[in-house]
């Protein structure tokens, strides 16, 4: 029986990367999935666009911009509720390999405790470069970060393995494993709830793996001003925080010195990518720092 998949991409004012998104999702092969565009409050004519050039795409409007993680969770409750027994999280500024889908689904049909499947993410202006395939956790000093980043694609050979977690950029999930697991943490808002996800269903004993046949080109970042920007290093420092608090477990001294670790890791990333121990970037790590501590999740205030 032919599974039924529904995609979900939620875009907020990034009007052209997700209709070249849905282009490249009308040359799939073997599967032809339901689509829902999430439009985050966007102001840039977003869902008037999808309609008229995609009339069999559905489209799901919020007020306001509720994040990454509250976007797709509107998403996944349509798509639940109209029986999908998978649901694609797929980022708007991504293109896809005609196959993208077909080698998630192969993998996942085979075995039923892979929960949660990534793929392969390349960057988009550099598609010999590999972004992620995959992301690791040191459940000791609670680091998170991609792997096989900057190597060559042609490097790496095609691989299929077990991770803690894969990127929300291009990630399928089971049905059966959110309806156990539940959805996407919106405390979060942006970066880190994919892997808030993947380690709590990797503890009720799913397989979370990545497919390397599966291909993605990713523009990384696109809707918060790129890979290294004060919105990212914001919500990078303060969610990884918050990840080691909800997810990581030991005992109250590694519990202790896992906050201070994940501050200095943060910080030595702010640090290179801005070229300097100075700047506004500085002041984003210091505004994550500051609402993790005070408590302040969601949309970042300011």
């Amino acid at each position: 029986m032919i599974p039924k998949v529904t995609i979900i991409i939620v875009t907020w004012n990034g009007k052209n990367d997700c209709l070249t998104c849905l282009e490249s999702l009308q040359k799939l092969v073997s599967y032809q999935p339901s689509i829902i565009v999430v439009d985050n409050g966007s102001t840039d004519g977003t869902a008037r666009a999808v309609t008229e050039h995609f009339s069999g795409v559905t489209i799901i409007t919020a007020p306001i911009n509720l994040g990454f993680a509250g976007g797709n969770n509107l998403g996944i409750k349509r798509a639940l509720a109209e029986g999908a027994d998978y649901i694609c999280l797929l980022n708007n500024d991504t293109e896809v390999d005609p196959h993208f889908l077909e080698e998630l689904l192969l993998v996942a049909r085979e075995d039923p405790r892979a929960g949660i499947l990534g793929s392969r993410i390349l960057y988009h202006d550099r598609p010999d470069i590999i972004w992620s395939q995959g992301i690791a956790v040191n459940r000791i000093s609670g680091r998170i970060y991609t792997t096989y980043n900057n190597r060559k694609d042609s490097e790496v050979s095609g691989i299929i393995t077990e991770v803690n977690a894969v990127s929300g950029a291009a990630m399928l999930l089971k049905s059966e494993m959110l309806r156990e697991v539940g959805l996407l943490d919106e405390d979060y808002y942006l970066c880190f709830e994919d892997v808030d996800l993947c380690l709590r269903a990797g503890r009720m004993g799913y397989k979370i793996v990545t497919v390397s046949s599966s291909r993605v080109r990713h523009k990384v970042s696109g809707s918060m001003g790129g890979e290294y920007s004060e919105m990212t290093v914001y919500y990078a420092t303060r969610n990884h925080l918050l990840v080691g608090k909800k997810q990581l477990q030991g005992t109250l001294i590694l519990r202790g010195i896992r906050s201070p670790l994940i501050m200095l890791y943060t910080l030595l990333f702010t640090v290179v990518t801005s070229g300097g121990p100075r700047g506004p970037k500085l002041r984003a790590w210091q505004h994550g720092i500051r609402d993790y501590f005070r408590g302040h999740f969601g949309e970042r205030d300011g």
